[in-house]
């Protein structure tokens, strides 16, 4: 009963229904005073499962997206490649894949991954200029001058960028996704150093 509820709230109640869930599930286990080991074990799965979905609330799933369609096939026209890395306080945030293939919407963006190393994917029907913020819009994650996905800079700490290795001040949103452009993101300190170019490209 409880997953069949979940499927059947509309999107623009997703998020607070999914806490309204929670809450419920909470209070149901309490009335049954099971609250054993194996209890709280199952609490706290669906709260990692809630917690997750709240994460991925912003993907979209297959609507279009700063004019960027989500095609049944990936287009041939315009195929080009980038790097992005992301570094949170000396560690790795990973590019997952699949950014950009809802599972349900059964299509792909222009913009998207396939293998979680970083490496972008543009592949276009048209020529046109592409961005990083763009892709961070199919990614459905955060980006600006203080957060880059879940890298939140806090007090006393600072955004670090580099594009093809050169310091980068500007906007990142407004990076463009040109053939090859290696972006790496950095949150600190600590910091990650050196800042090292990508050259895992493989024929890309």
């Amino acid at each position: 009963m409880f997953v069949v509820a979940r499927l059947k709230f509309g999107r623009s109640q997703h998020v607070h229904k999914k806490v309204d869930l929670f809450a419920e599930f909470h209070r149901f286990m309490h009335r049954l005073k099971v609250y054993g080991p194996a209890a709280r074990t199952l609490v706290f799965a669906v709260a990692l499962t809630l917690a997750g979905g709240l994460c991925a609330a912003a993907a979209p799933n297959g609507e279009t997206v700063n004019a960027i369609r989500c095609d049944p096939a990936e287009q041939v026209a315009f195929h080009i490649h980038q790097h992005l890395a992301i570094w949170d306080r000396g560690k790795p945030v990973g590019i997952p894949p699949d950014v950009g293939r809802p599972v349900l919407a059964n299509c792909i963006y222009w913009l998207h991954t396939h293998t979680p190393d970083g490496i972008i994917h543009v592949e276009s029907p048209t020529f046109r200029n592409y961005t990083l913020g763009d892709f961070f819009s199919v990614w459905g994650q955060p980006l600006s001058r203080s957060r880059a996905a879940t890298a939140i800079a806090g007090p006393g700490e600072t955004m670090r960028i580099w594009v093809n290795g050169d310091p980068y001040s500007g906007d990142p949103r407004k990076i463009e996704l040109a053939q090859h452009t290696d972006v790496t993101i950095e949150i600190g300190p600590p910091w990650k150093l050196p800042v090292t170019r990508f050259t895992g490209w493989q024929g890309l």
